[in-house]
């Protein structure tokens, strides 16, 4: 029950920060151009581990031109205070939940220029990170968010394949249960707007094909290419 009604309370939180910044999500790729003068984008990749984010939130900076913030970033720049922070037998993985990471976040801002939009990967992760952004209403940016679904099994094959200490199966298994926990269902929250869902399983270039469409079907154009 503490589960369920700390998700409702997340997905409130987010419909609470669309709000706050002034903008609907995109619906479907066919969403008309943005008017000119409309604010810079905020893009939001929602999704289990090894959905892809990382990857995807790359293409999306080199493509669009547009800054991008990894919460794997925050971790490694942020590690030292980290291993004082977190409690024995917590993995430095499960770190993105703590609290702390909208203090670095805020904190990377402050030297990130978010004037052509900004990209997020990893953030927010909770119901409390959530609420931290919805109140950095002074970015001025305009929130389209993805979400990645991919069944849980085949998130764990991936995981085999990684090598990676954070998607040991223990870990691995916590970090699921924390996404579903927080994450589930997300757009059914919405009164006046929908996350973009995408079937995350199909190979790698259709799932981006996607993200493109809907990215410029938004108004969001590729940077052009200096000569």
């Amino acid at each position: 029950m503490l589960a369920y009604t700390k998700s409702n309370m997340l997905r409130q939180i987010l419909v609470a920060f669309l709000s706050m910044l002034g903008s609907a999500l995109l619906a479907q790729t066919s969403a008309p151009p943005v008017p000119a003068g409309s604010p810079p984008p905020l893009i939001i990749l929602i999704g289990p581990p090894l959905s892809g984010k990382t990857t995807f939130v790359e293409s999306i900076s080199t493509t669009y031109g547009i800054p991008a913030i990894s919460i794997e970033d925050l971790i490694k720049d942020n590690a030292a205070e980290l291993e004082k922070l977190r409690g024995e037998g917590v993995s430095m993985a499960e770190m993105r939940y703590d609290p702390a990471m909208s203090r670095y976040l805020k904190a990377r801002l402050k030297t990130t220029d978010v004037s052509h939009g900004l990209a997020l990967d990893g953030y927010p992760a909770t119901l409390v990170q959530a609420e931290d952004l919805s109140k950095m209403t002074d970015l001025g940016l305009k929130p389209i968010a993805f979400q990645l679904e991919v069944p849980d099994d085949v998130i764990r094959e991936r995981a085999k394949k990684s090598g990676q200490m954070s998607n040991r199966p223990e870990i691995l298994e916590q970090r699921i249960k924390d996404y579903h926990r927080e994450m589930d269902a997300i757009s059914l929250y919405f009164p006046n707007a929908k996350i973009v869902s995408l079937d995350g399983n199909q190979p790698e270039g259709d799932v981006w094909k996607a993200i493109r469409g809907g990215l410029e079907g938004a108004g969001i154009k590729p940077r052009t290419k200096s000569k």
